[in-house]
């Protein structure tokens, strides 16, 4: 399928206007706004930014999972949103530590609340795991934009990439949340109408079971969802740049019902892909559910609606692995300013984004990357949810991540790293938190 030229038009047309979006942010912008959007959105902005973390990669994940198990899928998306509950709730602790001590990464805290070891193996692990999200993003939409384009997959990856980063040079971490909230309404909107127009089919009794799956698994996609949130560095940037701690609950608790109404609509289609098209690879879900079985006159906008999800996905990653670069390694080795900081972020930017531009052109494991991604997370969320309870040792932080860090290798030494499986990497972090908090005692 190639789209019509008018469709196409469409798709420059919004283009168009996330660059005019980038240039309106550069106006006045002081380097805090840049940096971390002056810390004065405020709680619709931090919803829908939340929200359009989602991504391709996740789209294309969820509809899968649906393609192959139903609504057993959604016990994924459950997490997710209780995981926001839960940062809801802990909000208050991260939001005044977040501006008493400047906070730009995740990692931030981790160096607040632990040692320097602690920070940096923690940024290390957080940094490998955004850039595989962001080589994702890439995969993802050159994937399912060269064809629709007419044009070849290196050259989709391309303009996904240069557009994003424009309009990252123009406005910062402004620009991201300006033109999140844009892509997070377009995302929604379309989504919903799709739920009224799509061909499900007829659903069969397993697909309607939410409990088929087995206990384990949903134990699994619950621990998943919910450590996968609340160690998720993109969210924490949220919470950073929200004006106050009622601004964050109120955006976390909204950002949670809209996870689950996303949910649902990814597991329908997915569900509406596998009835008409029971013979395609899981993978390819999304792509037949959305593009196959909707009137043609609505797939432009359709396409429009999957490209938010990428780019307000890809300009997250790219801005908080440069914003880790600047404050994670050069920060803590000289202690810079604000506008030495913002100009590494921008070359930063650059790099990061050609390298994993080319990366993508020759990889394209997408969900073995989103899982891997998840396994990094959960390495660090122990430390992270006991840290906002407890008072935690520096060592038995750091024998914690190590832990994760084994119990991932381990997974993929013996050929047992699949979706099950690695929400096994959060107990055994969690052990070696226990065993080190003991040990170290003293």
């Amino acid at each position: 399928m190639v789209l019509s030229l008018l469709n196409i038009n469409l798709i420059v047309l919004y283009f168009l206007v996330v660059l005019m979006i980038g240039l309106w942010a550069r106006k006045r912008e002081t380097t805090k706004e840049f940096l971390i959007a002056g810390r004065k959105v405020g709680t619709w902005q931090t919803a829908a930014s939340i929200m359009a973390v989602v991504g391709g990669m996740l789209l294309v994940g969820q509809a899968a999972l649906a393609y192959d198990m139903g609504f057993g899928a959604i016990w994924f998306w459950v997490g997710f949103s209780l995981g926001l509950i839960c940062l809801g709730l802990a909000a208050k602790k991260i939001k005044t530590l977040a501006d008493e001590h400047n906070f730009l990464t995740i990692s931030d805290y981790i160096f607040t609340k632990f040692d320097y070891k602690t920070g940096i193996l923690s940024a290390i692990i957080f940094f490998i795991a955004f850039f595989a999200l962001l080589v994702g993003q890439f995969i993802a939409g050159g994937s399912l934009f060269a064809p629709l384009l007419g044009i070849s997959y290196p050259a989709a990856v391309l303009i996904m990439g240069f557009v994003t980063l424009s309009y990252l040079l123009l406005g910062g971490f402004k620009a991201v949340i300006k033109t999140d909230f844009i892509q997070f309404l377009i995302m929604f909107f379309v989504f919903i109408f799709i739920l009224f127009t799509i061909n499900v089919g007829t659903f069969a009794p397993e697909q309607i079971d939410f409990i088929n799956i087995g206990s384990f698994s949903i134990i699994a996609y619950l621990v998943l969802g919910i450590f996968a949130v609340f160690a998720g560095a993109d969210v924490w940037q949220r919470i950073f740049s929200a004006k106050d701690v009622k601004t964050v609950r109120k955006g976390s608790y909204i950002a949670a019902i809209l996870f689950i109404i996303f949910g649902v609509a990814l597991t329908i289609i997915g569900i509406a892909a596998r009835n008409n098209f029971p013979n395609i690879d899981s993978s390819q879900a999304l792509y037949y559910g959305l593009l196959q079985l909707i009137p043609a006159s609505l797939v432009g906008i359709v396409v429009i609606a999957i490209l938010a999800a990428l780019m307000s996905t890809i300009d997250t990653e790219l801005f908080y692995l440069s914003s880790s670069i600047a404050k994670d390694f050069f920060y803590r080795r000289n202690k810079i300013m604000e506008d030495k900081i913002a100009k590494i972020i921008k070359i930063s930017l650059i790099g990061l984004a050609i390298v994993s531009m080319m990366i993508a052109i020759f990889v394209s494991q997408i969900l073995l990357i989103l899982f891997g991604i998840i396994s990094l997370i959960l390495c660090v969320s122990p430390i992270i949810v006991a840290s906002l309870f407890w008072k935690i040792k520096n060592n038995a932080a750091f024998l914690s991540l190590i832990g994760g860090l084994l119990a991932v290798v381990f997974l993929i030494i013996t050929g047992t790293f699949n979706p099950d499986n690695i929400a096994l990497v959060f107990p055994a972090a969690a052990v070696f938190l226990i065993i080190g908090q003991i040990f170290f005692k003293k």
